[in-house]
């Protein structure tokens, strides 16, 4: 007797298929939270490196970099920040050979520079250095954003050195190192300011209660606003400190703290442009940020963070001792 071989029904297969779905759907989740813890440690180990780097540079130096710099009055301006600086101690001493920091160079590209785009463009046009972007970013290397002018495609930077805390300043003084440059608070009682250093010694709340780094590589309402406008190299605006009558002092690489982190607050004259001084602390990062401390510790700060406690935090001298665990 031949037995006949009995296949799958229609509605058999239909209910595998939609099993199969079910667990899919349950998996997702699970493997992308996981892809995304992996880029978030990845993240902590680059501002971790950074923070190396800050103190390698201020052991030769004996001072923290600036946090952003210019060498000229004239238009157009000169200069960088500290990303370049620290270019030697994040095993990127080629790069930074090949480059230029006199009266003549500039590190812009396109705009009002015209033809004298930054000495070094060629090496800095679609450079990517991997310790300066954060792998979650929500944009690319070298995106050219609405509010940006990086025509000579200089990498979008993820890190943001922090120049203090913007008004009120926590402390006795509510005026504390800050002053209006016309492009939102700028401020200097943190550790990384336009034109200016730090020492460790001048950090008086302790270096393992403030704040010189933080990650900035999110959306503010749904655009890139980070201080990147052309690209992640450029200085200040003129070389002038912001006690001194700063003007119209504008610059890339640093911010002065005036919103909570990964803040949708779009403000004309703070957040809205890529140049201004109060640019968002932000990250694609589920629930908060990374932040690289003084001390060169790295630590994740919920968005839910008290505000004033994110002000103390981010000044190096109000007196008002804060630890990252309160």
């Amino acid at each position: 007797m031949v037995s006949k071989r009995r296949g799958f029904t229609l509605v058999e297969l239909l209910v595998v298929i939609a099993i199969i779905g079910i667990l899919v759907g349950l998996l997702l989740p699970a493997v992308q939270a996981a892809r995304e813890a992996a880029r978030r440690m990845s993240c902590s180990n680059n501002v971790k490196q950074i923070g190396l780097a800050m103190h390698n540079y201020h052991d030769t130096h004996r001072s923290f970099p600036y946090g952003s710099f210019n060498l000229r009055e004239a238009w157009p301006a000169n200069g960088s920040n500290w990303r370049a600086l620290l270019l030697p101690f994040i095993e990127q001493g080629n790069v930074y050979n090949q480059l230029s920091f006199t009266f003549t160079s500039n590190f812009m590209a396109g705009g009002a520079a015209g033809a004298n785009a930054y000495l070094g463009n060629e090496v800095l046009r679609n450079l990517l250095i991997p310790t300066y972007r954060c792998p979650s970013t929500a944009f690319e290397p070298f995106d050219i954003a609405p509010v940006s002018n990086n025509n000579g495609q200089a990498m979008n930077i993820s890190y943001v050195g922090i120049q203090g805390a913007a008004r009120p300043v926590p402390g006795s003084d509510p005026t504390l190192g800050t002053f209006d440059c016309g492009h939102g608070w700028s401020c200097e009682n943190g550790v990384l300011f336009p034109n200016g250093t730090t020492k460790i010694a001048s950090i008086t709340d302790g270096t393992s209660n403030v704040i010189f780094v933080s990650d900035q590589s999110g959306l503010v309402n749904r655009v890139n606003r980070t201080s990147n406008y052309y690209g992640g190299w450029f200085g200040s605006r003129h070389p002038r400190r912001i006690n001194q009558g700063c003007g119209d002092l504008w610059q890339t690489g640093t911010t002065c703290v005036r919103f909570a982190p990964n803040s949708n607050i779009v403000q004309t004259g703070a957040t809205e442009a890529m140049y201004r001084n109060n640019t968002v602390i932000n990250s694609m990062h589920t629930g908060g940020i990374e932040v690289g401390l003084a001390d060169g510790s790295v630590h994740f700060i919920p968005n839910s963070i008290d505000f004033l406690t994110l002000k103390r935090l981010c000044c190096r001298l109000d007196g008002e001792v804060t630890s990252i665990e309160q």
